[in-house]
């Protein structure tokens, strides 16, 4: 019940999305199996009936002795997630967010609140219009933390060039003149998850990983599995 209200929550954010973007409702409901796909022109019968992928997670940070220093998380983008809806338990504040001029920022816990990040399949979808946030979690202080993040994902299956395809041009185009004029660079590993030999979104989301976590890639997967994924 809870994972299916924060997918409803994320569904009327994304149409909030869409009116901010001045294009049709619903324009994205078609990647998330959502009745629209049945009825868009450009509808195929595998991406109609794939799944999404959301993800419901409890985070738990314990309280760490006085002079011993816990596991925060590093500056990170969500990878395969399309929105990141967080509540925040407690009034322990640890998530920072980064601003465009580097500056880390504190996200204080609201009650009755939830943080909302973008994710880099929203960003590399929409070719930057939609930046993904970085973000990061301090290590845990003297006192227990918890925090529940829902991850609205894209189906595993998908293809991100279909689901680019789809992105009206109108969207696409929003970063182009930044891009032109230098203002404004892709981000390196946004490229690397546009790399178009890996178009399978599941699979692009696993490349990441295997070239992210080394050792954990060497252990699970082997040498051969992970040089296929790092050349």
């Amino acid at each position: 019940m809870f994972l299916n209200a924060f997918a409803e929550l994320s569904y009327r954010f994304v149409h909030l999305v869409e009116e901010a973007f001045d294009i049709p409702r619903g324009t994205f409901d078609s990647f998330f199996n959502k009745d629209a796909a049945s009825t868009a022109a450009d509808s195929t019968p595998e991406s109609d009936f794939l799944p999404p992928q959301h993800r419901l997670r409890l985070n738990f940070y314990p309280a760490m002795p006085p002079g011993q220093e816990g596991q925060g998380v590093g500056p990170h983008k969500d990878m395969a997630g399309w929105l990141t809806f967080l509540h925040q338990v407690g009034s322990e504040c640890a998530l920072d967010v980064q601003d465009r001029d580097g500056s880390w920022i504190s996200v204080d816990p609201i009650p009755n609140t939830l943080v909302v990040n973008l994710g880099y399949a929203f960003e590399a979808a929409t070719e930057g219009a939609a930046r993904a946030t970085v973000h990061r979690v301090r290590a845990p202080s003297q006192k227990d933390r918890y925090s529940i993040p829902f991850f609205m994902a894209l189906p595993l299956e998908l293809k991100l060039s279909e689901v680019r395809s789809r992105i009206p041009e109108s969207v696409r185009a929003t970063r182009r003149k930044e891009l032109e004029n230098g203002e404004w660079t892709i981000d390196q590993k946004i490229e690397t998850f546009l790399d178009p030999r890996w178009d399978n979104i599941g699979e692009s989301v696993l490349r990441r990983f295997i070239r992210g976590y080394k050792e954990t890639a060497l252990k699970f997967y082997g040498q051969e599995v992970y040089q296929y994924y790092t050349q």
